[in-house]
């Protein structure tokens, strides 16, 4: 049986074509499990995070917390602002992922530090006397509390960090298993596939001298170039198609260069146009009256206009990578908003109220939407403000107009009643 080129040629590219798809498949799958061993450390290293802001403000309030209770502070404010602190990042923390012990661990938290919170802001409410009497047994309750708290947290830290340390290590291994396999792979299919093209030139090498001088200088703008055919096999085929081609390249080639032109022009032209729509875009957002803000999912800004800048007195440079949740005078308020905004779509003519730089509370007109990516996920936030604090304050002293008014036209309906009245009996 006679092997053609054709046969050759196709043999190499099939088992080429399968090497590469093997190396592909392996470098795919080494990256699945190295993607996979990133993420689990990325989830780690929050809850490590989570857990060792607790740990630092538990650390904090007991050590408030001992100062209180002997009298060392007079302001409480400070304290109940630490032990809601503290609160807070315990639910946070129950809000993880969170294994059987560590789960027991936060419990202990909680429970040992409730505990010691209640004594200590029942404390604050004690006469003298009643302080003298009680501060000792007081004392030996907070100090049998205490090292279980502190014991627990320190645990919860422990897990945490052990988590995130054998994450670590086994994306270390992956990812070391996943460069052997591909460089394994890698160098085997570079041996076959120099191989087989070795073999296959072998074959052929010799027929194809001629076409490739002939198109070596073909691609150095010879036209004239034609190859004599001496063979009737697949590279007589070749050589009758390459003098066909090369024959219709003269032909052509001046329709080529025109055509080439033209597109020029019309890629010049396009270009032109994109960068007038980019400089008008980016005008438009620069340049406008209103607060333009957009975030990232992780709420920092990402742009802040002119126009916040000239409502909130922020710098735009010194804004990016900020929280916009600080701008908010109420916190809480932008957080509801934006659950509405993630859930819902967008939230428009939303009244609110923002601190500029110098304190000052604005109130603004807010429109706040998703900004998505070109396959339609949602990668940020985009809010557009209207200050509307003068306008608030026209419908406030409307308001007060409007409620003077009544005011005076019931007095004077009150004092026609009367007078009526009176005429009525004569008086």
């Amino acid at each position: 049986m006679r092997i053609t080129i054709r046969k050759k040629l196709l043999f190499g590219y099939v088992t080429v074509l399968t090497l590469l798809i093997v190396v592909s498949v392996i470098a795919y799958l080494a990256l699945g499990n190295v993607n996979k061993s990133v993420s689990s450390i990325l989830l780690y290293a929050h809850k490590y995070d989570v857990v060792d802001a607790l740990r630092h403000s538990t650390k904090q309030f007991l050590d408030l917390n001992d100062s209180l209770i002997k009298g060392q502070v007079q302001d409480d404010r400070h304290y109940l602002s630490i032990a809601d602190d503290v609160g807070k990042k315990i639910l946070y923390v129950r809000k993880l992922r969170l294994k059987e012990d560590e789960k027991d661990l936060l419990k202990k938290i909680s429970d040992e530090f409730t505990l010691i919170r209640n004594k200590s802001e029942k404390s604050l409410g004690w006469s003298e006397g009643e302080r003298n009497a009680n501060l000792t047994t007081l004392l030996r309750e907070m100090d049998r509390a205490k090292p279980v708290l502190i014991n627990s947290i320190e645990g919860l830290y422990d897990e945490a960090w052990r988590s995130l340390d054998n994450a670590t290590i086994l994306a270390d291994q992956v990812r070391a298993k996943g460069i052997g396999q591909i460089m394994t792979f890698s160098i085997i299919a570079i041996i076959l596939g120099v191989g087989i093209s070795i073999y296959i030139s072998e074959k052929i090498v010799g027929p194809l001298k001629a076409l490739s001088k002939a198109a070596g200088d073909v691609a150095m703008g010879d036209l004239k170039q034609r190859v004599k055919k001496t063979t009737e096999d697949e590279l007589g085929e070749l050589i009758t198609s390459f003098n066909k081609m090369v024959l219709d390249l003269e032909t052509s080639r001046d329709q080529i260069e025109k055509y080439n032109k033209e597109l020029q022009a019309m890629v010049e032209e396009r270009t032109v146009e994109l960068e007038k729509t980019k400089e008008y875009l980016e005008n438009i957002l620069e340049h406008s009256g209103d607060m333009i803000i957009t975030t990232t999912l992780f709420d920092e800004i990402v742009q802040f206009n002119k126009g916040a800048e000239d409502m909130l007195g922020y710098n735009k440079d010194g804004m990016v990578g900020a929280k916009i949740e600080d701008l908010f005078a109420n916190k809480s308020d932008y957080r509801k908003l934006r659950e509405k905004v993630v859930v819902g779509g967008d939230v428009s003519n939303y009244d609110t109220r923002l601190m500029k730089k110098d304190g000052k509370i604005v109130d603004v007109n807010l429109t706040l939407s998703q900004l998505k990516d070109r396959a339609g996920d949602i990668i940020g936030l985009v809010g557009i403000g209207r200050d509307i604090t003068e306008k608030k304050s026209r419908e406030e002293e409307q308001k007060k107009y409007a409620d003077r008014l009544l005011r005076e036209i019931e007095e004077g309906a009150r004092l026609s009643k009367e007078k009526e009245s009176k005429k009525a009996k004569g008086v």
